[in-house]
């Protein structure tokens, strides 16, 4: 597949198989941690990619020791740097300009807090830790791979910070209310097998294994799919999760722009004839919904 992708500084971008994007978290010496322009520059890759057509499935994972999947040897992501954003704010503090010190209006990295205007399916494939930030990321994504050496944690009431670029609220709605409180309060770690069990991870893979390999299994997955049945399953899920009624959220979700353009789309057809002739089905690019971005 044929893309001109766009150029960065803090993430590796590549379309490893058709109709997957990899975006590789590249700041090794920082454990991979986030400043501000990384964030920004990952929602704006994010945003990039919600509007190409050829491109129907994310994977998020890092550098790692010369090959892709991870840099910053153990580490997937370890959240905001501290550091950088000290600095911002002692810099306003002192009557400079905090610029971009807020995080992109779809969260960290421009994943932990997406909702229902976002059609592509994201995985995380986490080796190392995540953590913080990291594993809000995680929190954002519609499909968690981690080795077994991963490590994930909402550390950040240890620095007085609270967590508050969605995860929190994704973290509520995922696990009981006393497995959520036992992460936010204490901040403790709790390895990729805990995750799985309160789940959060949907597949644990041993530690040596190529965790970007295991990701692409899943894209093969869901790219076999019709696209805009995928993408308008991906915001029903959405339009659940943050619509008081459930009978509300699935008229509007029907009701949607999406919805009518998977309706009116060649993709709803073809499935329909491939089913009927007994023959594979062959996906087009996705119809168009407007965007609720």
């Amino acid at each position: 597949m044929s893309i001109e992708l766009p150029n960065t500084q803090y993430v590796l971008l590549s379309i490893p198989e058709s109709h997957i994007l990899l975006i590789t978290i590249n700041r090794p010496k920082q454990l991979n941690a986030l400043n501000v322009e990384a964030n920004w520059e990952m929602y704006r890759v994010i945003e990039w990619a919600e509007a190409q057509d050829s491109i129907w499935c994310i994977i998020v994972s890092k550098v790692e020791s010369g090959k892709v999947t991870g840099t910053g040897k153990h580490a997937f992501c370890t959240g905001m740097d501290l550091v950088s954003a000290l600095h911002a704010r002692d810099s306003a503090a002192s009557g400079g300009v905090m610029t971009g010190v807020n995080l992109p209006p779809t969260g960290f990295a421009g994943i932990s807090n997406r909702g229902v205007g976002v059609r592509k399916p994201i995985i995380a494939a986490v080796n190392g830790y995540a953590l913080g930030g990291g594993t809000e990321i995680t929190l954002g994504c519609d499909l968690v791979v981690a080795t077994k050496r991963s490590t994930f944690g909402l550390p950040e009431v240890k620095q007085g910070v609270v967590v508050a670029a969605g995860g929190l609220a994704r973290l509520a709605r995922a696990v009981s209310y006393q497995v959520a409180s036992e992460l936010l309060l204490t901040g403790r770690f709790f390895s990729a097998d805990e995750a799985k069990a309160y789940g959060l991870v949907n597949e644990v893979i041993p530690a040596d294994d190529d965790v970007v390999e295991a990701a692409l299994v899943w894209a093969r997955k869901i790219i076999a799919n019709s696209p805009d049945a995928v993408f308008l399953s991906k915001q029903g899920l959405s339009f659940a999760l943050e619509r008081e009624s459930m009978t509300g959220a699935t008229t509007e979700w029907m009701q949607s722009d999406d919805a009518q353009a998977w309706r009116e789309g060649d993709n709803l057809a073809e499935g329909l004839r491939a089913f009927a002739n007994k023959r594979k089905p062959q996906w087009k690019n996705p119809a168009h919904g407007k965007s609720r971005l």
